[in-house]
């Protein structure tokens, strides 16, 4: 076990965390914390943006030391902005003062990294099944290799990768200022986003409810577990409906619209699995299951940023209104590079941050019109209430397209050389088959139950309401059934009585607009999609919105439930108040209990069941099941050195296998790779490829191989089992121009030399593993 590493990173992490304080207090000085629970990923995008830019000149540990030098810079600066506030500003507190929360945040931080650190060190593997694991060590390999951005793609030789690797980009400088080797980066990256995103739920969470005058640690510890240990109710249903008799479990089965057989789970019989597959031809996946799978995926990772964006949000929230108007466009100019590093990071999220930043404006206590001159804010105020409403939409939307205009002028080279450098036919349908009744409820029960009796709590409720309020509920249950309309007559009403109380009365807040905005996104994946060629339908627009939704709902769990258990006595106006303390409780009790217990236990169990030899390494398990091709790799790991020589390997049709292993886990690019690149250029660029590697491997004419060689400046030929499977016995020792380089039983490494010549005849090139395609 690396523990020296875990040691070095956590102090990079608290270092971070020290010098993005002053930024972080500036952006939110009202919070309890003041920005603390925020300051690590503040820092950390504050210093990969110049590494952005200077890096698609040059990029390397020169280029992140000029980031690290800029965040400092900037710190600095805000550090005397954060002391000029001890005689007193909008603020009204000394910015330093209050250590305790700052210890408070740390240790959280802390808990959860060394958390996701046992988790991975007993399956530390980057394996090709199940999940992203070979295209994102793919890409924070060929990041470290790189020497200009974007990095070349391992899998498409010569050409720049036409992927989001925003996330991958932070993940590599953290690599880069800790001189750490992508095979424990990996890992360690995922560890530290994961404790960087339950930390920011936890803040969040505490500060709004401290606004609310709800108890600020318990709305944050219940958010950060909703976050980082919550499931949905799948494992909890399958356990109830094993302890029930046969007729009611197939009842239950029914009413869930699951397979019978499916209904029930023993602990030997559990998978962590089944619980992200729960509505058919979707993804629904949880933080908890995306962090035990390994992947360092896109979704996962622009999460931390999603907070970033989501505390900005709330800083301008709670500025007030036109008196502090220049401030307000201060928070709103921090916008535009938070959500075009975003956008770097999953382009999936670009869309959401604009929907938060428009329903914030528009939805905020000071008027998005207040933004405006005085002169120009008097003429437009008006009485009428319905003119008044519409412009506040219009007036919210002006600098929701400013925002995104300058976001992708932030990130311009990725925008023109990634999004726009991938096949299009994106296109989006309308009206597909949407989620049934029982596992929509089984993804968001829980959720819902808590909204729906914390909005109810807002309400003026006589009995007579209250069954009126049961009743409608019911018929929604009709409704949902009968025409599968399940996310609009659940979620719809919860997005629409949100709206209005938020705009209407004092009695919610910042928790209620991210609950309008995550609600909006689940109805709105109901009914609209996405189609692109990663998958079918819509199982690629809702794994990535479900992941966005689960991010916010954790922060408004946690401030919700802290409120019930205040607020329980307006349930029961009839009982004692220890009595309404005890239901409120109780209720509390098993909601958390459901998503807390069952699965969380027996994923965790199972995990650590049998785990020895701990290790970070993500290409240690090579060793055990394919090794010799692991000692292939060692040996590619060790002579290249970092540098990107072309290598040319069996293309790999079936996926999640494994298949092309060099340039999957070292970012040593080979010729064509996995068939990911069919959705990223089009099936005719791959198989034009493919085909030209076939007549490399099989070819008897030494002209033709040399041509291909010299056409892909491939410098290394790799036949390993794969390969022998599938071009058969071949040798190509005895070819001038190339020889043996590396070979054991079932692995033979040819090196291409210079005298290899070209299809012209011209004298050999030299060629240089370092030089850029």
């Amino acid at each position: 076990m690396q523990y020296g590493l875990v040691l070095v990173w956590w102090l990079a992490f608290v270092a971070l965390g020290a010098v993005g304080l002053p930024l972080a207090a500036r952006l939110l000085p009202r919070a309890p914390d003041r920005g603390a629970f925020v300051a690590i990923p503040l820092a950390l995008v504050t210093l990969s943006l110049p590494v952005f830019w200077l890096g698609h000149v040059f990029y390397g540990p020169l280029t992140v030391l000029v980031g690290a030098l800029v965040l400092l810079a900037l710190s600095a600066v805000a550090y005397r902005g954060w002391r000029g506030t001890r005689s007193g500003n909008e603020s009204g507190a000394d910015l330093g003062a209050d250590r305790r929360r700052y210890a408070e945040v740390l240790v959280v931080f802390t808990l959860a990294y060394l958390f996701l650190i046992a988790v991975r060190s007993v399956d530390a593997g980057a394996i090709p099944g199940g999940g992203e694991k070979f295209l994102d060590m793919g890409l924070l390999q060929s990041l470290l290799r790189a020497d200009a951005l974007p990095p070349e793609d391992m899998w498409f030789a010569g050409e720049p990768v036409v992927y989001y690797y925003g996330g991958h980009l932070l993940s590599a400088n953290l690599a880069t200022l800790t001189g750490t080797a992508g095979r424990y980066a990996y890992n360690l990256a995922l560890a530290g986003f994961y404790a960087m995103e339950v930390t920011a739920a936890f803040g969040l969470a505490a500060a709004v409810a401290r606004e609310r005058g709800y108890p600020r640690f318990l709305a944050g510890v219940v958010a950060a577990l909703f976050f980082g240990l919550a499931s949905n109710l799948y494992t909890s249903a399958r356990l109830l409906a094993g302890a029930l008799p046969t007729g009611l479990t197939r009842a239950l089965a029914d009413a869930l619209g699951v397979p019978v057989d499916e209904a029930t789970v023993t602990f030997r019989e559990f998978s962590y699995w089944p619980p992200s597959r729960v509505i058919e031809g979707t993804i629904n996946e949880f933080p908890l299951f995306s962090y035990l799978n390994g992947d360092l995926h896109a979704h996962m990772m622009s999460a931390t940023v999603l907070f970033l964006v989501l505390a900005t949000l709330y800083a301008y929230w709670r500025t007030p209104g036109r008196d502090l108007r220049r401030r307000r466009l201060l928070v709103l100019g921090v916008l535009p590079p938070l959500v075009g590093v975003l956008t770097m990071t999953n382009t999936w999220s670009l869309p959401t941050a604009l929907g938060l930043a428009t329903l914030t404006l528009a939805g905020a206590p000071a008027r998005p019109r207040t933004l405006l001159p005085d002169a120009v804010a008097t003429r437009l105020d008006t009485r009428d209430p319905l003119r008044a409403e519409g412009q506040r939409i219009v007036l919210a939307l002006l600098p929701t397209v400013v925002v995104a205009g300058l976001a992708l002028a932030w990130v311009a080279p990725f925008v023109t050389g990634v999004l726009l450098g991938g096949v299009g036919g994106r296109h989006p349908v309308f009206w597909p088959d949407r989620s049934g009744l029982g596992r929509f409820l089984l993804v968001h029960g829980a959720f819902l139950a808590v909204f729906w009796t914390y909005l109810a709590g807002k309400l003026d409720l006589t009995p007579r309401r209250a069954a009126g309020l049961l009743t409608a509920f019911a018929g929604l249950l009709v409704v949902s059934k009968v025409w599968t309309l399940v996310g609009l007559a659940l979620v719809g009403p919860l997005v629409v009585g949100g709206w209005v109380l938020l705009r209407r009365t004092d009695r919610t807040g910042f928790e209620t607009l991210l609950l309008v905005a995550a609600g909006g996104l689940v109805v709105l994946v109901e009914f609209v999609y996405l189609a692109d060629l990663a998958a079918p339908g819509r199982f690629n627009t809702v794994f990535k919105v479900y992941f966005q939704v689960w991010t916010m709902w954790a922060v408004v769990a946690g401030v919700a439930v802290a409120a019930l258990c205040v607020k329980c006595r307006t349930w029961l106006p009839n009982t004692s108040p220890d009595r309404r303390q005890v239901v409120g409780l109780v209720f509390v009790f098993l909601v958390l209990s459901a998503v807390l217990v069952p699965y969380p236990t027996m994923a965790l169990s199972k995990h650590f069941a049998g785990a020895d030899d701990p290790t970070l390494d993500a290409i240690q398990f090579a060793h055990d099941s394919h090794p010799y091709e692991a000692e292939a790799i060692e040996w590619f790991v060790d002579t290249t050195d970092g540098e990107r020589p072309h290598i040319v390997s069996r293309p790999t049709y079936a996926v999640y296998t494994w298949g092309n292993p060099v340039s999957s886990l070292t970012g040593i690019p080979t010729v064509v790779g996995w068939a990911h690149e069919t959705g990223y250029r089009g099936t005719a660029p791959f198989e034009a490829r493919a085909t030209e590697v076939a007549v490399l491997y099989t070819t008897n004419d030494t002209d033709s191989r040399a041509t291909l060689l010299d056409k892909y400046d491939v410098q290394y030929i790799y036949y390993g089992p794969r390969e022998r499977a599938k071009y058969g016995n071949v040798t190509f020792a005895s070819e001038p121009g190339l020889s043996v380089a590396f070979e054991n039983e079932k692995v033979t490494v040819y090196a291409v030399n210079e005298s290899v010549w070209n299809a012209s005849g011209a004298r050999p090139r030299v060629r240089c593993p370092s030089s850029r395609p």
